[in-house]
């Protein structure tokens, strides 16, 4: 691998280790130094301005808030039955339901892969968000090291899977009425999904009526505003 094609692998690896951690509800103390530690790599190195600025108000608040605001967000965002109904998985967006055709295809990517669910410990669905950033970047680090069949891999997860419905589930975190770290997550995740595009030479997605029949689905799941009692998201384990 040519070294400049080593270092933007390298970095791709920590964009999608990233984003795996931010989105992920089993958020501790430890996950938060993480956090801060990549975002001083990038805050060095950013995208583009635009992005530099999300991540200058995302360490902040994290500074300032700590990681339990980052899980009461999550909870609000993508728990909550009192807010706008943002759904996780690549089906979802494909056919407005949980387990389709998106996992069963995601599931074959890791089949054909050296990496395997470790099913204790997650229990996520195969097209879900974060296990696809996870999986994204076993596979590019994989490729980093010298397999080049996982890093060739990883492409085909990209373009077959998460390039089909990354735009939309950005647009949601945008429009969230509760999201400030995801909002600013979303610019990020925007700015890298075009590099993403780019540096594989992948075009966005154009599934625009499937696209418009699945918003149409999720206005209809939108739950109602209702009193409920706050889940302790300590006691949930990834």
């Amino acid at each position: 691998m040519e070294k400049n094609h080593r270092a933007i692998n390298q970095a791709r690896t920590l964009y999608y280790t990233f984003f795996a951690k931010i989105f992920s509800f089993a958020a501790h103390e430890e996950q938060y130094a993480e956090l801060d530690a990549l975002l001083n790599i990038f805050l060095e190195n950013p995208l583009d301005e635009t992005s530099h600025e999300a991540f200058e108000i995302i360490r902040k608040c994290l500074k300032e808030e700590g990681c339990g605001a980052l899980k009461q967000e999550y909870d609000e965002v993508f728990v909550s039955p009192e807010s706008s109904f943002v759904p996780l998985t690549a089906s979802y967006y494909n056919e407005g339901r949980d387990d389709g055709e998106k996992r069963v295809q995601a599931a074959g990517f890791v089949l054909r892969s050296k990496f395997r669910k470790n099913k204790p410990v997650c229990n996520d669905s195969e097209d879900q968000v974060l296990f696809l950033f996870r999986f994204m970047s076993r596979l590019i680090q994989a490729g980093v090291e010298g397999d080049e069949e996982s890093l060739t891999l990883s492409k085909e997860v990209f373009s077959e899977v998460i390039n089909d419905f990354i735009d939309e589930f950005i647009d949601h975190l945008l429009k969230h009425e509760s999201s400030f770290f995801y909002k600013n997550t979303a610019v990020v995740l925007n700015a890298f999904m075009e590099f993403e595009r780019m540096y594989l030479g992948v075009s966005p997605s154009e599934k625009i009526a499937s696209a418009e029949r699945v918003s149409a689905v999720i206005q209809r799941d939108r739950k109602p505003l209702t009193q409920r009692v706050r889940r302790n998201l300590d006691e949930i384990v990834l």
